[in-house]
């Protein structure tokens, strides 16, 4: 289901070094264009949306990373290339920097 591109989310990709406008409230068209180039790194990094290492410390939530294992599954049982790991690790590198609030 396409994400709609409010402020906030356009503000994140921003931090993450990608240009994305809001729509308009009044749009009927919520869906982002991803280039074809990219289709199986986007679809690796949205499969693996839920296994992020995450610690939590008395000053909050730090994200910590990937599990590379289950990346690994997922990466196999959806046969995607071993190109999208390095996609993968780009995108968690820059997804950190934005969880952390470093970016």
């Amino acid at each position: 289901m396409p994400a709609t591109v409010d402020d906030d989310l356009a503000a994140q990709f921003r931090q993450m070094g990608a240009v994305i406008e809001a729509a308009p409230e009044d749009t009927t068209n919520e869906a982002i264009e991803i280039m074809a180039v990219n289709r199986d790194s986007m679809l690796g990094f949205l499969a693996v949306d839920t296994q992020w290492r995450v610690a939590a410390t008395m000053a909050g939530m730090i994200w910590i990373g990937l599990d590379y294992n289950a990346v690994d599954v997922v990466m196999r049982r959806q046969a995607l290339p071993d190109t999208v790991f390095s996609d993968l690790q780009t995108m968690e590198t820059e997804a950190l920097s934005v969880l952390n609030g470093d970016g």
